[in-house]
């Protein structure tokens, strides 16, 4: 697989660090990338929360808009502001959990967050809001040890949730590895999936429930340093019930993924069959012919961006996608460096990854990490960005703080 030169160079421009300096001391809080394809991208600080990013995650979905309502999962529970306005970020419940995920159902009406509780090893690890956010209720029985287990009584966190998209009762939370937990009643009560009694060892796996096929997709890197895509069939009459796993891509073909972890999986508005998988280093489509993701001959797969060892391209762990057209050609997509971060590593597509480019991002962050990215309308996204404050060790434990910027593109 070849790769994917991008255009624009992987620093920042220095007049662009000019525009930005100059910006910043006219106390402006934004900033434009100009794009010669696509339009002028206008990036605008909301700032963030006065709280550190969660210590256990999967693939950081931790960012969800309810009405006019931000709300942010941090290591100090959820907080909340307005998409528009001046108003600063207050704490919306939850304190002192580290919450690893959050998540709408589909029919708006419920929020969901999981995580855990650091001061109690034993307690929920999931919650759910019916009133947006102005109150919290933990479930009733969530993933834990059985009475008696040589670990003692302990929760087991559920590290990435997936509403399904049919069935507003129904969410998925990835445990640790490609152990599933599920809940049927909104998040009231969570099951683990296939009579699991704990959960495997390794990376938290990737879920994503297709709308158009009865099956959930998992990306995963299990057992370590070898990566894949699999499918799970859904049967609607036993939603605890996942038979019939089935490789899709990467193992047992080594060379299709190697040990590239897999951290995002998306679709675009209205797609049918396809799916974005951000992994370190890259950013494929697969496509599955038959639309069931039945056997690996079913599906196509094409690279958009792919960064190998020893190449001028960032090897950036592509966490945050935004698919902005139905077609699937201009995408946002980008993440962090597996090292120290000198420049937020956004990328844009305009032609589905015949040429990709590097947005131009403001300047001056500590250890910018790219962690998601939430797509509004084709000219709007919110990107959530960890970023350390000046004077704190980039190693210090909880050093890495979320702000949220909003792109709006002209």
């Amino acid at each position: 697989m070849a790769s994917k030169r991008f255009a624009g160079g992987g620093r920042f421009p220095a007049a662009a660090l000019l525009a930005f300096s100059l910006l910043t001391a006219c106390g402006d809080d934004s900033f434009d990338d100009d794009g010669p394809a696509t339009g002028k991208w206008q990036w605008t600080t909301l700032d963030g929360p006065d709280a550190s990013i969660p210590r256990l995650v999967s693939n950081h979905e931790t960012l969800v808009v309810v009405g006019t309502e931000l709300f942010l999962g941090t290591d100090d529970g959820v907080w909340q502001r307005t998409l528009s306005g001046e108003d600063e970020w207050q704490q919306a419940g939850l304190d002192g959990r580290s919450i690893s995920a959050l998540a709408v159902t589909s029919d708006g009406q419920r929020m969901i967050a999981a995580g855990f509780d650091p001061r109690d090893q034993a307690a929920a690890t999931a919650w759910y809001s019916t009133d947006a956010g102005r109150t919290w209720t933990a479930a009733a029985t969530w993933p834990k040890s059985e009475p008696g287990a040589p670990e003692g009584d302990i929760a087991y966190p559920i590290l990435a949730l997936e509403p399904d998209p049919l069935d507003a009762d129904v969410v998925y939370g990835n445990l640790d590895g490609d152990t599933l937990a599920v809940t049927v009643d909104g998040g009231s009560t969570w099951v683990m999936a296939n009579g699991a009694t704990s959960p495997t060892f390794g990376y938290a796996c990737v879920p994503y429930r297709s709308a158009d096929a009865s099956v959930l997709l998992q990306g995963c890197e299990l057992p370590l340093d070898v990566a894949w895509v699999g499918a799970r069939r859904v049967i609607s009459a036993d939603r605890f019930d996942l038979p019939d796993f089935r490789f899709v891509y990467g193992y047992p073909d080594i060379a299709e993924l190697s040990n590239r972890r897999i951290n995002a999986i998306v679709t675009a508005v209205g797609s049918k069959n396809s799916v974005y998988v951000g992994v370190e280093g890259g950013l494929v489509e697969l496509t599955s012919k038959s639309g069931q993701w039945s056997t690996r001959a079913d599906l196509e797969a094409n690279w958009l961006y792919l960064a190998e060892d020893g190449s001028a391209d960032p090897y950036a762990y592509v966490r945050a996608i935004a698919v902005l057209d139905s077609g699937g050609d201009n995408v946002l997509f980008g993440g962090p460096l597996n090292d120290d971060n000198k420049e937020v590593l956004l990328f844009e597509t305009a032609d589905r990854g015949k040429t990709v480019r590097q947005l131009a991002a403001p300047a001056g962050l500590i250890d910018p990490r790219l962690e998601q990215a939430l797509r509004l309308n084709a000219n709007d996204v919110l990107l959530v960005v960890s970023q350390v404050d000046i004077g704190v060790p980039v190693d210090a434990p909880g050093a890495h703080r979320p702000k949220v910027y909003r792109l709006r593109r002209s």
